[in-house]
């Protein structure tokens, strides 16, 4: 069964505030045993609108991640967050079709994490759009890049979204970097630029230590 994934960017406008539901939404998680593959820290920022805090949460699958959202729990934690940021959620579900690379990046360690794209996309042109996909998946596979989210379902709970969601996993920040800046991604780039339009981030995963408040 494909996993289902919270995507969330956050601006964080009273840290004070934003500390007390941090913690609770950290503790609620853990209980629920979802697991954080991205949980803030530096990133580049490279199309599109940013938001400062960006977080990937791991579900058993698309429904357990909505039903989480919609749990008196979570609307318990949700309301401490209060006027303390703005936040844009989705709940997106996960890939589990033909991949670019042989194998998934090695899961991240406290010295090893992995680095990750976060993608958010309209498309303009769906015909150009899937034209351009075979020339951005050979891109990935000389990176080791290993798609988490590719399209599929997506509810946008809060804030604003787009209508598809990518996640591509990597080895390292470094071979995510190297990727994007690469030249057969560069090329495909172009050609997806007239398709589609959107926000692409990249960050470093989370390093299995207990996130920040």
């Amino acid at each position: 069964m494909a996993k289902g994934y919270w995507f969330i960017n956050i601006d964080v406008v009273n840290p004070v505030d934003f500390v007390t539901y941090a913690s609770a939404n950290v503790a609620f998680l853990a209980e629920r045993q979802a697991r954080f593959l991205i949980a803030g820290g530096d990133f580049d920022h490279l199309e599109g609108i940013k938001r400062h805090r960006n977080v990937l949460v791991e579900w058993p699958s698309y429904e357990a991640a909505l039903d989480a959202y919609a749990s008196p729990e979570y609307r318990r934690v949700a309301a401490l967050r209060g006027d303390s940021a703005i936040a844009d959620l989705a709940v997106v579900e996960g890939y589990e079709g033909p991949q670019p690379s042989p194998s998934a990046p090695p899961e991240s360690t406290p010295d090893f994490p992995r680095g990750y794209w976060m993608v958010r996309m309209d498309v303009i042109d769906a015909a150009a759009y899937e034209a351009a996909r075979p020339a951005n998946a050979e891109a990935l596979a000389a990176f080791g890049g290993w798609f988490l989210v590719r399209g599929g379902r997506s509810s946008v709970l809060e804030g604003k979204g787009r209508e598809r969601y990518v996640v591509v996993a990597f080895p390292d920040i470094a071979s995510a970097r190297a990727c994007y800046h690469s030249f057969a991604y560069q090329q495909a780039l172009a050609h997806r630029k007239l398709a589609a339009e959107g926000d692409l981030i990249i960050i470093s995963g989370h390093a299995g230590r207990r996130p920040a408040a």
